[in-house]
């Protein structure tokens, strides 16, 4: 009886997961068709030297929408490295503060108008044993996630030593999150808001590098109010 419970649950288990990479599936032939048909429309009316004044506007469009297809490719090979068990990490020492500066410096030059980017941090230098490249990964998440959402107010970029543990957090000022909607923001292919492109693995991603890093991923929101993204890492090293 207990087999055949569990073979029960396992069945209905891989018909969940073959339904939902087909919703994936279907989802992305838009998301990716979309960015796409942008990028060849604007860029055959630019090669047609017919835009005029347009031009720069146009550019701008081809910039963007080549910005979203790339994030698209980036998040469908990632969650394949992973789930292939190809996905490496390659810790070193990494000095965590300057990391911040760096990282809010980018994302400064990306800000909506009217919102402000903070960064509150140590004034010495925090160092860590990690993976520079994959920590920067979650990071831009975060961030590209909070300036989507955020349209007036402040996107604080964090980092706080507790003890043997390191958090790092991004806080806005944003839309938020329905509280029935929170236990389903680091399920694959969900997307949380249907109106805003994306792929719907960019935080599930971000959950398996940092428990790959060995520490943790959470989040807290609230509808009106913005949303708080934090990674706990140990802290090796500082």
């Amino acid at each position: 009886v207990r087999w055949s419970k569990e073979l029960i649950e396992a069945k209905a288990r891989a018909e969940e997961s073959d339904r939902m990479k087909s919703v994936f599936l279907a989802t992305m032939s838009h998301e990716i068709r979309t960015p796409l048909n942008a990028i060849v429309g604007f860029s055959e009316l630019i090669a047609a030297g017919d835009c005029g004044e347009e031009q720069e506007e146009y550019q701008e469009i081809i910039r963007s929408n080549s910005n979203l297809l790339l994030q698209l490719v980036n998040d469908i090979l990632d969650l394949s490295r992973i789930e292939s068990g190809k996905s490496e990490n390659h810790f070193q020492p990494v000095e965590v503060t300057g990391l911040l500066d760096e990282v809010g410096k980018v994302h400064s030059l990306k800000m909506t108008a009217g919102v402000e980017l903070k960064i509150v941090a140590p004034a010495r230098p925090v160092w860590i044993l990690t993976d520079r490249n994959r920590l920067t990964q979650v990071l831009f998440n975060f961030l590209s996630n909070a300036i989507k959402n955020t349209h007036e107010g402040a996107i604080t970029l964090g980092l706080e030593v507790c003890g043997e543990w390191l958090k790092v957090y991004v806080t806005d000022t944003g839309c938020g999150i329905a509280k029935e909607k929170l236990p389903l923001i680091f399920n694959r292919f969900e997307k949380l808001n249907d109106f805003v492109q994306g792929t719907g693995l960019g935080l599930p991603i971000c959950q398996s590098i940092v428990e790959r890093l060995g520490g943790k991923i959470s989040v807290e929101s609230e509808v009106g109010v913005g949303s708080t993204f934090v990674m706990t890492l140990p802290c090796l090293l500082y």
